[in-house]
């Protein structure tokens, strides 16, 4: 069973990968569209982020990025990451 990290962290995943690969999305955008508390997905994102997964840009136009290939993140390493 995942815990609502892993769930969240794993929405937040897709949706990104789904996105233009570098145009960067917001944490507000990305929270409305999935659904997702605001405050926790942005814990979540941090620590992806920490990890390589995500990457992050502030300012105008700003948000977040995949750091890698879509076809290179698994399904595996966003659990690990967020559920150790």
């Amino acid at each position: 069973m995942l815990t609502r990290k892993s769930k969240y962290g794993v929405k937040a995943m897709l949706f990104r990968a789904q996105q233009s690969a570098r145009r960067p999305v917001l944490i507000a955008d990305m929270a409305e569209r999935e659904q997702l508390p605001k405050k926790f997905l942005e814990a979540i994102l941090l620590e992806l982020k920490r990890h390589g997964l995500l990457g992050s840009k502030k300012g105008k136009g700003g948000g977040y990025f995949l750091g890698r290939d879509p076809s290179e993140i698994t399904l595996g390493q966003v659990i690990r990451i967020l559920d150790g």
